[in-house]
């Protein structure tokens, strides 16, 4: 194992980046977390002017937590002093992850209509039953093990009609390279996953932006539709976050999540 230490500063808090609705492997106890990616792994303390972190690849881990972004320069460009800034003020320690885009796929499609504790129990049971033993925990499956698993495995793990999702994406991204799509603008990326069985625009928006760490999407769900209800009144999911895209352009995954995490939070 290897060990480094991540310095406490106001525009990075792992408990709001781990929180936020982002991502779901990973365990929290007094303080301390366990977090899986991918086939790696880290166990992360918190102390009073730093976390410290023993994982087994610490490159990895540095860029997974994203300390090369200057979120502190974001935050003041996109700043309204009004709600917006008081979000981010809240959520001012909100990293966005660079997750792996497979992994992030088939987590979000186990997420519709889902409440965490089940999404993370699902995921955890699917990671057992199909992943590599790592020795203490398990990789998240390679694309052959969960085109192969079949539609009842997945039930049989609680995914209940999304199984149907994950057996059929499954099997259709067997027969692509998922990472070749890295190389396709935003609206050809989201037409290629909105192409894939149980992805529609939100959950496409939410892979765009948590496993390709596009920036110019909005996913809207019902916390976004709160705060946006006077402003775009009877406006529909998609018609919002394509407005709310041209509204903050570049920024707007980081400004979705700062909103998000503060309205859910908070529900003012």
């Amino acid at each position: 194992m290897k060990s480094f230490d991540i310095e406490k500063t106001p525009y990075f808090d792992l408990t709001q980046t781990l929180n936020c609705g982002q991502v779901f492997r990973f365990k929290e106890n007094d303080g301390c977390y366990d977090v899986f990616a991918l086939d790696h792994y880290a166990h992360i303390e918190t102390k009073s002017d730093r976390y410290a972190v023993q994982c087994d690849d610490a490159d990895f881990f540095g860029r997974y937590f994203d300390f090369d972004t200057d979120y502190a320069s974001i935050q003041s460009e996109v700043g309204d002093r009004g709600f917006l800034s008081s979000a981010i003020e809240y959520g001012k320690g909100i990293h966005i992850l660079r997750q792996d885009a497979l992994e992030t796929v088939f987590s979000f499609l186990i997420s519709q209509n889902n409440h965490i504790p089940r999404i993370k129990g699902i995921i955890e049971r699917m990671c057992k039953g199909l992943g590599k033993d790592m020795g203490g925990y398990y990789a998240f499956p390679d694309v052959e093990a969960l085109a192969n698993a079949g539609e009842e495995y997945f039930s049989s793990i609680g995914a209940g009609y999304r199984a149907s999702y994950l057996d059929r994406t499954a099997k259709a991204l067997l027969k692509a390279d998922i990472e070749d799509y890295r190389a396709l603008d935003t609206q050809s990326l989201r037409a290629r996953l909105t192409a894939l069985h149980g992805v529609g625009r939100k959950v496409a928006d939410c892979i765009l932006l948590f496993g390709f760490n596009r920036f110019d999407v909005f996913p809207v769900d019902t916390w976004i539709k709160k705060i946006f209800e006077t402003e775009y009144p009877k406006t529909p999911a998609e018609k919002m976050s394509s407005l709310l895209v041209e509204k903050y352009g570049k920024n707007a995954g980081f400004v979705q999540q700062w909103l998000f995490y503060y309205k859910r939070e908070n529900d003012v």
